[in-house]
Formats: structure tokens, sequence, C-alpha cells
């Protein structure tokens, strides 16, 4: 039998998971394309928020492209550092302070 290798909760050939996988990066590609910016950052993006609220991991895979839309995708609502404008690494409770937002 070969061995499932586990990225925190999410055995790896999960159906499911790859489904993830396949939502975020179509909708990155989609994004990136239309923004010119590259998909890799707003895949990052997607991850970021989508640890950080994983109540929004349903809306997001019926939704997609909505939930950056709405506001409820986006570097403030992550859990990882962000590359600022300025150059600066970031973290998106910076950003959060910064917009008045709650920590």
């Amino acid at each position: 039998m070969a061995e499932i290798e586990h990225i925190g909760s999410v055995a790896m050939g999960d159906s499911s998971a790859e489904a993830m996988i396949a939502k975020i990066a179509q909708v990155a590609t989609a994004v990136g394309f239309q923004s010119g910016e590259p998909a890799m950052e707003i895949a990052g993006m997607i991850v970021s928020s989508l640890a950080a609220n994983p109540e929004n991991i349903d809306r997001f895979m019926a939704e997609g492209t909505e939930l950056l839309l709405n506001g409820a995708v986006g570097f403030e609502n992550g859990s990882l550092t962000y590359r600022a404008n300025n150059g600066s690494i970031l973290s998106p409770s910076v950003l959060r302070g910064k917009k008045g937002h709650q920590q």
C-alpha cells in the first residue's frame, strides 16, 4: 500500500484537495491575466486568506473570483506575510491596522 503524504490535515491524493488546488490555480490564472499580476502571487493570497478563514473554503469553491471582488479574500485577510508596494515584507495584521480592521 502506498504511503500518503499529509500537508496539515489534508491528505494528498484526496479528490477534494485536488479540486481545491485546481480551483485556486484557475481563479489565480484568470485574475492574474486580467490584472496584469503574476498568477502565483494571486494564488498565494488565496491560500493565505483561506488558511486564516477556512469558513470561506466552501464559498470559494462555489463562487471563485467573487470572494476577491467582495473583499473576503485579500492580503489583509490572510495569515501569511506579503510584499508591500515599497518592497517591505509585512504581516497581514499591519495592513489590517492601517485599514482600521480588527487584528
